[in-house]
């Protein structure tokens, strides 16, 4: 293979990488949800654990994909600009000192949705604009 056929695999492989950051990832809760919208700070707030409670006083299930995944890696990274790394060490943190629960953690998009179908206090994270009439997007990251 020649030097173009490098440059054009790098530019390829640049595109598609590209692709995979770029793309947005919506926040999901059940249709019959209390929340209408989240602003950023709220989504923040929520999936770093500072807000665990919706205004009435329930509790916030919180839902999380697969941590090797990269919707979850995606959302992470544009939500706050940290790895999963990072994440799990600040949790751990938070956690050891009594301050936080870990987030349920579900495999992928499917089983997010079909959690979220069922539990209508728990809000997760999906990188589908698509979801059925039982779920409703209440944010996204971009």
């Amino acid at each position: 293979m020649g030097l173009f056929g490098y440059i054009s695999q790098f530019f390829v492989l640049m595109i598609l990488t590209c692709s995979v950051v770029s793309a947005d990832v919506f926040i999901v809760t059940n249709a019959e949800n209390e929340l209408d919208e989240l602003d950023t700070k709220q989504i923040v707030d929520i999936f770093m654990g500072r807000t665990k409670f919706y205004p009435t006083g329930k509790r916030i299930v919180l839902v999380d994909q697969d941590l090797s995944s990269t919707v979850t890696e995606t959302f992470y990274q544009k939500l706050v600009n940290k790895t999963i790394n990072e994440i799990n060490s600040y949790r751990s943190r938070l956690l050891f000192s009594g301050r936080s629960v870990l987030p349920r953690q579900l495999d992928d998009n499917n089983t997010v949705i079909e959690f979220l179908r069922h539990e209508k206090d728990a809000i997760g994270y999906i990188d589908l604009p698509e979801v059925t009439k039982d779920l409703k997007v209440i944010g996204h990251v971009k």
